[in-house]
Order: C-alpha cells, then sequence, then structure tokens
C-alpha cells in the first residue's frame, strides 16, 4: 500500500485559575497546522475570547494570530452549533472552523470536573442530570435499563483540578494494490478509546467497515460497532454528518465513533483536493 496522507489533532481543557479555562485543539495534516484556542468562564462556560493560530511550514515557518471576536460571549457547550457558525462565518477553510467544533466538544466532556462550578452539589446530582438531559443521545443513555456502571462510577471518587480533559484524534489514508482507498481512524481520550477502518474502491464506495471500543464507559457502548456494517455500498464523497449518523446508529450508536467516521469521510476529499 501506499501512504498518502496522515492527519493529527490533539485537543485538551485546563484550568488557568478559578475563573477561566483554557481549552485548545492543535492540528496537523499535510497541508497545514493550526491551533484553535478558547478561553472560556468555568461558571457559565461563556467564550471570554477566541483565537486561531496559524504555523508555517518549511521553507515559510512563519506564525500568525487572528483573534475571532465574532465567538466573544458564546456558550461552548452543547446546541452551540449555530452561534459558532455565526461567530465563524469569515473564516473560509472548513478545517479552521471545525477545530473550534472539537475544541468545544473537549469542554463538554470536561465539565465532568466542573459540576460545582455548573451548579452542581455533588458529582452524583451531576451524573443523574445528564441522564435526564441526554437521555436517548447514544448507546449509552439510550439504554440506561441495562447499563451497570453509571458515568460517575466510571469516572471513580477523584477528580481533576488542573488538567481536565485531553483527546487525541488520527486518519491515515492509504492507496492500495487495486486504486482503492484504506482509511484508518483512531480516537483516545481521558475517558474512551475508538477505532476504525473503512476500505473504499476506486469509486470511493465502502467494500468494508469495522469499528472497535476499546475502552468505553460500559459494555452496552461496544454494540455500537455492529452499526459500522450500515456503510457497506455506501458513496462516501459528500456525505452529510447527519446522514452518516442515521447509518451509524443516532441515537443507538456512538458519537465518539460517527465523529471518528466522520473524519474519515473528510480525509479523502481533502487529500483529492489538495492544490485546488
Amino acid at each position: 500500500m501506499e501512504f498518502l496522507m496522515q492527519r493529527i489533532w490533539y485537543s485538551s481543557v485546563v484550568r488557568e485559575d478559578e475563573q477561566y479555562l483554557i481549552a485548545k485543539t492543535s492540528y496537523l495534516d499535510s497541508r497545514m497546522e493550526r491551533i484553535a484556542v478558547m478561553r472560556v468562564k468555568a461558571a457559565n462556560l461563556e467564550i471570554e475570547e477566541a483565537w486561531l493560530e496559524c504555523l508555517g511550514r518549511p521553507g515559510d515557518m512563519a506564525e500568525s494570530r487572528e483573534y475571532i471576536e465574532g465567538l466573544k460571549g458564546v456558550e461552548a457547550y452543547l446546541g452551540s452549533g449555530s452561534g459558532l457558525r455565526a461567530g465563524l462565518q469569515s473564516m473560509k477553510d472548513e478545517v479552521e472552523r471545525s477545530l473550534f467544533n472539537d475544541t468545544v466538544v473537549a469542554i463538554v466532556q470536561a465539565e465532568t470536573f466542573l459540576f460545582r462550578e455548573r451548579g452542581y452539589s455533588d458529582a452524583v446530582t451531576y451524573s443523574k442530570a445528564w441522564e435526564e438531559f441526554y437521555a436517548s443521545s447514544c448507546r449509552y443513555y439510550s439504554n440506561l435499563d441495562r447499563v451497570e456502571i453509571t458515568w460517575g462510577g466510571y469516572i471513580g471518587d477523584t477528580g481533576r483540578e488542573i488538567n481536565l480533559f485531553g483527546r487525541g484524534k488520527s486518519q491515515q489514508l492509504y492507496l492500495d494494490d487495486k486504486n482503492g482507498y484504506v482509511i484508518n481512524g483512531s480516537l483516545i481520550d481521558s475517558f474512551h478509546q475508538v477505532s476504525s477502518s473503512l476500505k473504499l474502491d476506486k469509486d470511493m464506495k465502502v467494500t468494508a467497515a469495522y469499528g472497535q471500543l476499546l475502552r468505553v464507559p460500559d459494555a452496552v457502548c461496544r454494540e455500537s460497532s455492529q452499526q459500522m456494517e450500515n456503510l457497506k455500498g455506501q458513496l462516501l464523497p459528500g456525505m452529510p454528518k447527519k446522514e452518516l449518523a442515521y447509518l451509524l446508529g443516532a441515537g443507538q450508536g456512538c458519537v465518539h465513533l460517527i465523529d471518528l467516521t466522520y473524519d474519515s469521510v473528510k480525509t479523502p476529499e481533502l487529500y483529492l483536493n489538495q492544490g485546488k
């Protein structure tokens, strides 16, 4: 096989002080290196300031910073999609815009260790609130009657105070000996570990799809990997994320496997559009 392209992300959420968090997503691929950063109020997750750092490549290693004034005041939380889109409307590159969404996802995950700032008396109360708020949103929260380990039980009795969350993702694109493609994806973070692999023919139709959930809150989550079978025969280029989520089970699927597989959908598109 011929190695064509690699993509790497790393998201983190760190407590700056009692009032603020610094959340960022660093990204590298064959054409760019970027870092999306948000300074967020811990109590209400309102964005105080946000910026994009653009890092040069060999031949021109200059770096620059662009402040995103349109994101100031947006809540970095679930349902922030419209606020992010409005605040980032002047940013033309889709990958650059997506890095701010990845950063919000990291903040949502880090909330596990911010329950007091968010108005919950203890971790148990927070966990119960999420069971109501997030009901039917993924395999875990759609099957609470079968879940054996609560979210609070999974996290344990001790929390984090400074380094609240970290997540790494990667995508590797290969050309096989039949001019088809192989796309391998991985996600590992403070709570989860997920992998995926797609095989495509030369027309970009899926011939095989695999997923594995290696580290998850409960065994019920692993059932989501069966939904990858639904991708066989599908044409990937241009597939909207909502369509992909439907094929992967939507509320009966895994949001992390859906996100990882969508990264795989976009990877050959990026490769084939390089230089255009």
